[in-house]
């Protein structure tokens, strides 16, 4: 575990292994330890993929604790707390996600299915048969990013900018997966599209999905499920 600063109001925790479910487990565990003691000067915890940044008051810090030198105070707290930390192994239930296939809904797979010389069902196999887990949360609120898909599907980008990309539409950049949950525009290559709403602007808690949340893609055909008045890619 690397502990270093990031400006004057903030540590970095880096534990140091690959991306995996048990790194984003132990990271998840560091900020459930942290959040329930309550730290009155801890402002804000944000995890990535392979780290966390602890954002505190340095200000209150000093005034109101006497404490003389955050960051060091701070240094000190994750190095003792660390050994103390444990996670659940208990493997939580898969979060259905139902999603069409290509088509107006995915209009890159195609262009896929030539790069990796394979056809609809094979792709749709390997894509709906892996097992993803959320390891990061970012890009727009809720957005998940997926690890676990097959390595046979890694691909780098190969997409002109679209104009538009409809909330929802399933979308994979090298290594990963993601859900798109608000209407954007970007180079993602997008293969499906699920109706499941994922983000809810009206609530406190507004993502479907939480890091660490296991999900499976279910494979479905276009007259099964109530897709709406669907707005399409646009380039």
């Amino acid at each position: 575990m690397k502990i270093y600063s990031q400006g004057d109001q903030a540590i970095v925790v880096s534990i140091e292994k690959k991306v995996s479910k048990d790194l984003t487990e132990d990271l998840l565990a560091l900020r459930t330890y942290l959040n329930e003691r309550n730290y009155p000067f801890i402002t804000e915890i944000v995890p990535t993929e392979s780290d966390m940044m602890i954002i505190y008051d340095a200000r209150d810090m000093i005034k109101h604790h006497h404490i003389q030198s955050p960051f060091l105070y701070m240094k000190a707290l994750i190095e003792s707390i660390q050994l103390e930390i444990s996670h659940n192994d208990q493997n939580k239930e898969p979060i259905q996600i139902p999603i069409v296939y290509g088509d107006e809904y995915g209009p890159d797979l195609d262009a896929l299915l030539k790069h990796f010389k394979i056809d609809k069902s094979q792709f749709i196999q390997l894509h709906s048969g892996s097992e993803y887990f959320v390891s990061m949360m970012g890009y727009s609120p809720g957005f998940p990013y997926l690890t676990g898909m097959n390595k046979k599907l890694y691909v780098n980008h190969t997409s002109t900018k679209k104009k538009f990309i409809p909330a929802g539409s399933v979308v994979i950049e090298g290594k990963k997966c993601g859900i798109v949950t608000t209407d954007t525009y970007n180079d993602w290559l997008v293969i499906g599209y699920t109706p499941l709403q994922l983000f809810f602007p009206n609530k406190t808690d507004f993502a479907l999905l939480k890091l660490g949340d296991n999900v499976q893609f279910i494979a479905k055909e276009k007259n099964d499920l109530n897709l709406g008045d669907l707005k399409t890619c646009q380039s």
